[in-house]
């Protein structure tokens, strides 16, 4: 404070010539040495290196003692100040690593002022983008965000302004982000679309009104998920209206809207107005694209209304107990609805069903004191085998009705995954993916084995080949969609078969790995070969 630089140098190589005890004096006289480094103008990197030298090296004494902790904020208000001069851009780089640590002394000691802490935060994010760590920064900016959002939530515009501008989302973040603002918009544009719509029904153009409903219709068409579909129910009803008020020809376009409606109406449980979208929809296809699918919808949504009457065909009994599981609620226990969907599966099974999904389970009348490990192993893969086998043969013993049976197998699958009821949806899986054989192709393979035919029936077989797209193209995806979830179904499994086995080898149930015979690994290479062929 005097200005008597000379006499405090010597002061403090006394001091420390002295060897003092690591106690807050020493941290005080660490504070003075820096101070007295970067007193004058600190020009160069050097110098500020070692003036920030005694500050982390007070943090570290500082910091492992309780008595101490205020030291800690007091060396991180002189770093500030003596780094301040390379708070500009090209320069802050040179400060990634000492402001790490003191960030770092900050959370250990628990430091309560958190708006310093997030100043220091936002400090070093920036740090990091000038010295071009951009994906240390996107994490780093992600921990500061949580941060600020908990603990000084005024804040969060500048760390979430930093993260615009430097682009450091995460990917995880930008696709959540990215759907939330795609769906606001799209949610905004379909708002804008219906008001256009009823401006253009009140000037009694049909024409006008036509156009705006297809440009509704499109904009409405990436809503149409589980999650959004609800929340364009409206604007959907007031296009159907509009189209079916100037009779418009556009029957494809009503057709699809009044199926989706009938799903929307079916999800809020009212059942009267999606029978009556279904059956509008039903005699707006007159090409009969659609018809498959929605006669299918149909009968399953008369089974639903009909709850107190019991059904005869083993296909309708599966289809009343996977409905049930499907609206079962989140609250009450999965076990409650396994019986069920085993039921649903033997109804569409009754001879393999039951045996397929006792194919991983313990082998019957098996001794563990009269059977080693491995004759264990070995017997379950035998009863894995046989009982797998059994599935191949049910296709064969059908004559009809197999597009339904796939569409009651898919439910069951989904059912049974939304229950997360895993040996149920793996067997119901196996039996789905039998109609995986090649008997539905896609519309460009269709058309390219259609061989051109001279005169008027030219356009007859391509017009033949796309009656039945419709059905077949939704019975294709439902076939992608069993085989994502039996890939997943397949890691669960595996993942639970490999914890399962190292709490054995923590055990000592076996030994060592090189017991484990060749043969146990027979069974999930069987299935793959299996699913393969499916």
């Amino acid at each position: 404070a005097l200005g008597c630089k000379e006499i405090t140098e010597d002061c403090l190589m006394m001091y420390f010539e002295s060897k003092p005890l690591p106690n807050q004096f020493l941290c005080r006289a660490y504070f003075c040495q820096a101070q007295l480094n970067s007193s004058s103008s600190v020009c160069t990197v050097e110098d500020m290196d070692k003036a920030v030298m005694y500050y982390l090296k007070a943090i570290e004494i500082s910091k492992d003692n309780p008595r101490y902790h205020f030291l800690v904020f007091n060396a991180s208000l002189l770093y500030f100040q003596t780094v301040r001069v390379f708070l500009r851009p090209g320069q802050r780089r040179h400060l990634v690593s000492s402001l790490t640590q003191v960030l770092s002394a900050l959370e250990v000691v628990h430091e309560p002022d958190y708006a310093w802490r997030a100043e220091l935060m936002l400090l070093l994010v920036e740090c990091l983008v000038d010295a071009g760590k951009y994906k240390e920064a996107a994490t780093f900016a992600k921990v500061t965000s949580d941060f600020i959002e908990l603990h000084k939530p005024e804040m969060y515009p500048r760390i979430f302004s930093i993260q615009v501008k430097h682009l450091l989302f995460l990917p995880s973040f930008c696709n959540k982000l990215c759907c939330i603002f795609c769906s606001k918009a799209r949610l905004a544009i379909v708002g804008r679309l219906d008001t256009l719509l009823q401006r253009a029904i009140k000037e009694g153009d049909g024409q006008v009104t036509q156009c705006v409903c297809a440009s509704q219709w499109n904009s409405c068409l990436p809503l149409l998920q589980t999650n959004l579909r609800r929340s364009i129910k409206r604007p959907l009803l007031a296009l159907a209206h509009a189209l079916e008020d100037i009779n418009s020809m556009l029957l494809d376009m009503r057709c699809q809207v009044h199926a989706e409606l009938a799903a929307i109406e079916e999800e809020e449980q009212r059942l009267e107005p999606a029978l009556k979208h279904l059956h509008t929809a039903l005699g707006l296809d007159e090409k009969g694209q659609y018809q498959q699918h929605l006669s299918s919808s149909l009968h399953l949504l008369q089974l639903h209304t009909s709850i107190y009457t019991t059904p005869t065909r083993p296909e309708d009994q599966a289809a009343m107990l996977i409905q049930q599981a499907k609206e079962g609620s989140g609250c009450e226990p999965a076990k409650k609805w396994h019986p069920m969907l085993i039921t649903a599966g033997i109804a569409l099974a009754p001879d393999s069903f039951q045996m397929v999904l006792d194919a991983d389970s313990a082998v019957k009348g098996s001794s563990p004191q009269g059977q080693g490990h491995l004759e264990q192993l070995a017997a379950k893969a035998q009863q894995h085998m046989t009982c797998v086998q059994r599935v191949e043969g049910q296709l064969a013993s059908l004559e009809r009705g197999t597009d339904d049976r796939e569409r009651l197998w898919a439910s069951l699958v989904k059912a049974a995954r939304k229950q997360e009821l895993w040996d149920v949806c793996r067997t119901a899986c196996r039996f789905c993916l039998l109609y995986d054989d090649g008997r539905w192709k896609n519309k460009r393979e269709l058309m390219n084995e259609i061989k051109p035919v001279e005169g008027k029936h030219s356009d007859h077989g391509v017009a033949a080949v796309g009656l039945n797209q419709g059905g077949e193209r939704d019975l294709l995806r439902l076939l992608s969609e069993v085989r994502f979830i039996c890939a997943e179904v397949g890691l669960i499994v595996d993942s639970n078969c490999l914890i399962y086995l190292l709490q054995q080898l923590k055990a000592g149930c076996i030994w060592d790995i090189q017991e484990l015979p060749y043969g146990h690994l027979q069974p999930i290479r069987i299935e793959a070969q299996s699913m393969d062929g499916l």
